[in-house]
């Protein structure tokens, strides 16, 4: 009469180790050991193990009840019974259906089980190390595709900033004009040096004190100014060059292998960043549908990272 031993285990995609175990009651007494194991080889996802243990016959050759088991059961009922009506009698059948009522009382060599369990328990890990490796070169071959769309991304913005300088630059002249607030037209193009007062938005201050007469020459410097400092705050040079730099650090990160889940969770938060403020300097239609499109990229990442250890 010989055994039949399974040990199985599953991972499902979590940021943070879940173990969970279903085993037989002669197993339960080395799951520290088996735990031990799982925190050793495994650092995140929700892993659930599976331990089969049964002889080699269809039907054991001494059976019992698990008397504490029935105990436990029927007292429940009982106070099932004290709080709602018209509940359903348990039949000894139920009873027996119940998992863990019926016990296999002929002897068990408990030693011999939970070594058997430990023999195997390292086979089931390598086969679960060897399925995530694969899993892993899959998502990072797609995390590549992914970044190198985000790439081409910033060369189309890239090619198309000077153009949209000038554009947002007579959108606003062309809106002055409108007012009857326009500049000189025989006006040189606007220059201007990045200053302080760059980072310094005057919304909700209410109007400056003095402003100064419309076509004065003061007002028009203060409109050339203003038209800078606007220009500085539309330009999205920076934050391209930073998503081609995070881009470039998640490939050297996928390169080098090992357990970098964690790490590539950081770095989508990053491009989340640059794309986020890329999407709220957006005066042109272009660079909304760019914001749009790399918002994409970045989530479709994202979801994938969360599979990688």
């Amino acid at each position: 009469m010989g055994w039949h031993f399974a040990v199985d285990i599953r991972s499902v995609n979590g940021r943070f180790l879940d173990f969970s175990l279903r085993c037989p009651e002669e197993i339960r007494q080395i799951e520290a050991w088996l735990r031990e194991q799982i925190n050793a080889t495994t650092q995140r996802g929700k892993l659930e193990m599976r331990i089969q243990v049964r002889r080699q016959h269809a039907v054991p050759e001494t059976l019992q009840i698990n008397e504490k088991l029935m105990a436990n059961l029927l007292s429940l009922v009982s106070d099932i019974r004290t709080k709602l009506l018209d509940v359903a009698a348990i039949s000894p059948l139920d009873l027996l259906q119940f998992p863990g009522m019926i016990l296999d009382a002929s002897h068990v060599d408990q030693d011999f089980l939970q070594e058997m369990v430990k023999r195997l328990t390292p086979i089931a890990l390598r086969s679960l190390a060897e399925s995530r490796e694969a899993e892993g070169e899959r998502l990072a071959s797609f995390l590549r595709q992914r970044l190198n769309g985000i790439r081409d991304l910033c060369t189309t913005l890239e090619a198309q900033l000077p153009h949209w300088s000038i554009a947002i630059e007579r959108r606003l002249k062309e809106r002055l004009a409108s007012l009857g607030l326009g500049m000189d037209a025989k006006s040189s193009p606007i220059e201007f040096e990045p200053s302080a007062e760059a980072g310094s938005p005057r919304e909700g201050k209410g109007p400056l004190p003095d402003v100064p007469l419309p076509h004065s020459l003061e007002f028009q410097q203060r409109i050339a100014q203003e038209l800078g400092l606007f220009a500085i705050k539309s330009d999205v040079a920076e934050e391209l060059s930073r998503l081609r730099a995070h881009s470039d650090a998640i490939d050297e990160i996928l390169n080098r292998g090992g357990a970098c889940g964690k790490r590539l969770d950081f770095m989508m938060q990053e491009l989340q960043r640059e794309a986020n403020t890329l999407g709220s300097k957006s005066h042109m239609l272009e660079q909304s549908r760019a914001s749009v499109d790399l918002k994409v990229l970045i989530e479709q990442m994202r979801e994938q990272v969360q599979n990688l250890e």
